[in-house]
């Protein structure tokens, strides 16, 4: 029988789209812990199979150890680090569910939270594996129009160890990818355990957002959450990257749209040909249909957006229940 003590709530979302953002406002709530982004399932998880057939003598699970406590000493700290390596060096056999346990649950200190946010990269490719391990755990899903996610990806310095958005290309599958992942994930599991929203709508109206996440998790909105860029953590964060710079700074209402500044008409139209179906199920207006012929969208509104003007409320999923 589980000892589960915190209720984990999973975010999906796809790098460059804000996740940074997402998790430390949730983080600021005083029934919620947010996990600092130590890639668990992404360095773990995902590379289980690697270790199928020495176990706990096997090369990669010395290598999966060795980068999960890098990672917590680089989010944590030095104590929690030395805890994890200790706790893993301890175990006589890799057991997935315990080990994932361990680190969500009892790890690190929550002060009390009820909730633990969990921030993972390729979410979705471990789904089956959460679900087994959390059958009730409910997901954040927080989507960003593609066309400024791939102005983001574009800064990214490619280098060995991350090619992953060293072309338009590769990122446009990346946010497909990430984005159906989410959509199956509300589809089989319904909107009492998926919460969709979009990052446009969480800068625009934050609060409105955050109450109905909040609702959503069975708490109570707390308005010091608007309030996040003040946190210690907020700031530790911002130091620890340029990309994360935002976190320590106040919601800007109406910064999105950049891709008018940061994309070519080429590369414009290369995203709304390739991802239109799913930008149309978001609410995203494609911009260069208007050139063509005349677009109508799916929503309230007609027509591309106007400089400022954010996107409708989503129009084929509904937020009511």
């Amino acid at each position: 029988m589980s000892t589960q003590t915190t209720k984990p709530v999973f975010l999906i979302c796809s790098e460059r789209s804000g996740s940074n953002l997402i998790s430390t406002i949730m983080g600021t709530h005083s029934e919620i812990y947010a996990l600092p982004p130590i890639h668990f399932g992404l360095t773990a998880l995902l590379n289980m199979h690697e270790t199928v057939q020495a176990g706990v003598e096997s090369k990669a699970w010395t290598l999966i150890k060795r980068r999960l406590v890098r990672h917590t000493k680089t989010h944590l700290d030095d104590e929690i680090a030395n805890k994890l390596k200790r706790w893993l060096n301890s175990q006589d056999k890799i057991d997935p569910q315990k080990i994932t346990r361990y680190v969500f649950e009892e790890m690190a200190p929550r002060k009390g939270a009820g909730i633990t946010f969990i921030k993972e990269k390729k979410l979705h490719h471990m789904m089956f594996f959460l679900l087994q391990c959390y059958p009730e755990a409910q997901f954040v899903f927080q989507v960003r129009d593609p066309r400024d996610f791939l102005v983001s990806a574009k800064t990214v310095q490619p280098n060995p160890d991350n090619i992953k958005f060293k072309s338009v290309r590769n990122a446009l599958r990346i946010w497909n990818d990430d984005q159906m992942g989410g959509l199956r994930a509300l589809g089989l599991l319904g909107k009492d355990r998926v919460f969709l929203h979009r990052y446009e709508d969480l800068i625009s109206d934050p609060q409105e957002v955050l109450q109905r996440l909040c609702s959503f998790l069975g708490l109570e909105f707390e308005p010091g959450m608007l309030d996040f860029h003040k946190t210690d953590e907020a700031i530790k964060l911002a130091g620890s990257a340029r990309p994360r710079k935002n976190v320590s700074q106040p919601l800007i209402s109406g910064n999105f749209a950049k891709y008018r500044k940061g994309l070519t008409t080429k590369e414009i139209r290369k995203v709304e040909n390739q991802l239109g179906d799913l930008m149309d199920i978001f609410g995203y207006p494609r911009e260069r249909e208007q050139a063509h012929k005349p677009y109508r969208f799916l929503g309230p509104k007609n027509g591309s957006l106007k400089p400022g003007e954010r996107p409708p409320l989503l129009p084929l999923l509904s937020y009511d229940t």
